[in-house]
């Protein structure tokens, strides 16, 4: 076996803080090999409105492993993928700016930390008939695959970046760590449509600080759907992504409103009533505008979704994001970016019902708030500094309206910053 070379590398590493490591890298993607070890530190402090002004610090640590089997094996089409995940530190939404966390202003932290390792990707992926049909089974999430609008992750909160969190809060439909076992097949007829669809198992949430149980026990299954256009516009080949789609969930859970005698939980004194099958659909995309340079995302570009939630288990109703991102609108710095972003979230109005039920004869509110939810909404704006090849910098703002969805805390005032480390 011939040892790492130090010729010229014959693939792109510009990326990553450390490059081509004396073609430690080089040597790996001959065989089909690559690893990811990524830092993010998203570190924010509430400095007005909310419970109380704090700062807090919170981390993620990305480990990937991907292989193409096909080169390390002769497998053709054939590739595998193992990614876990470390984090660490405090939650600002749950410190400073609310009794409930609607709104996660730290992407990093989310709705997985603290964990000293959970694993969130295990899967292989068979690619069939040029390529046109691709089939992935294993234990991953299926929001990676189904309603992923990764424009979004210029923005710091978990209900802009990556998925449209109003139809997957408290949900089988599994996000980022949290994953499923499950299989999915795309078909993709021409080169800018694909249809995919996939079949997950439902469970609850899994892992803990170790993060390692796979569990088999289904409350049911989630059946996922989307169907995409990608297309290419103009002499400037200005790139947009288009998708629709939604997904099914035959699990039971309970209705936030009714009793099993169709009466009010909250005075008929009996258990919920059982939903059989709830579900969710999306539509979205982003489009470039304006073109500044040769990447796929040198330029002016904006991204909107639109979402909607079915039956009366579901915490909310309707999920509203826009925005846009400018990249590399300073000569000579492709890697810097501003971007602008606003989300909503609608609650379910059958939670609305009970907590206003609740509130006329004097009962505490359900979920331990102080006031009736509705909606709570967020505009955020950054700038990202591209330092050095993997090293990123992102000063960021956030303005939360309606902390908790309801009029009890006054607008919050959120900043601080990303720092990223690609090694």
């Amino acid at each position: 076996m011939k040892a790492p070379s130090t010729a010229p590398s014959k693939h792109s590493f510009d990326n990553k803080l450390f490059g081509n490591m004396y073609g430690m890298r080089d040597w790996l993607a001959d065989k089909g090999i690559d690893l990811t070890l990524t830092y993010m530190t998203e570190t924010l402090a509430n400095v007005a409105g909310g419970r109380r002004a704090g700062i807090d610090y919170a981390h993620q640590i990305i480990m990937a492993t991907d292989v193409d089997l096909e080169k390390l094996i002769g497998a053709k089409g054939l590739s595998f993928r193992m990614l876990g995940v470390q984090r660490a530190g405090r939650d600002v939404a749950k410190d400073y700016i609310s009794d409930l966390t609607l709104f996660e202003p730290q992407q990093s932290y989310g709705v997985g930390g603290n964990v000293l390792y959970h694993l969130v990707q295990l899967y292989l992926q068979q690619k069939l008939a040029n390529d046109q049909i691709i089939v992935t089974a294993g234990y991953y999430p299926p929001n990676m695959s189904f309603g992923s609008f990764p424009l979004g992750c210029y923005a710091l909160d978990n209900v802009t970046c990556s998925h449209p969190t109003g139809v997957s809060v408290s949900s089988h439909w599994r996000s980022w760590p949290f994953a499923n076992l499950g299989a999915q097949i795309e078909y993709d007829p021409i080169k800018t449509v694909y249809i995919r669809a996939g079949l997950f198992q439902a469970t609850k949430k899994d892992g803990g600080n170790s993060g390692f149980y796979i569990t088999t026990n289904s409350l049911g299954v989630v059946i996922p759907m989307e169907i995409g256009w990608n297309p290419s516009w103009g002499k400037d080949h200005l790139p947009g992504h288009y998708k629709i789609g939604g997904y099914i969930d035959t699990s039971d859970n309970k209705d936030l409103y009714r009793s099993i005698n169709g009466r009010p939980i909250v005075t008929s004194n009996l258990p919920a009533r059982i939903e059989k099958q709830r579900g969710a659909w999306y539509i979205g995309g982003d489009q470039m505008l304006y073109r500044l340079g040769p990447g796929p995302r040198d330029g002016i570009m904006f991204m909107t979704i639109i979402t909607g939630s079915s039956g009366t288990s579901l915490p909310f109703r309707h999920d509203f994001t826009a925005g846009f991102v400018a990249q590399h609108f300073m000569p000579g710095r492709p890697g810097d970016y501003s971007s602008i972003f606003w989300s909503e979230l609608i609650v379910n109005p059958n939670l609305t019902k009970t907590q206003r039920l609740q509130a006329s004869i004097g009962l505490p509110l359900r979920n331990g708030v102080k006031a009736i939810e509705t909606n709570t909404h967020v505009l955020e704006f950054n700038y990202g500094f591209q330092f050095s090849h993997g090293l990123k910098f992102v000063p960021d703002c956030q303005i939360i309206f309606r902390p908790d969805a309801g009029n009890y805390y006054k607008t919050a005032l959120v900043t601080g910053f990303r720092f990223q480390a690609d090694l």
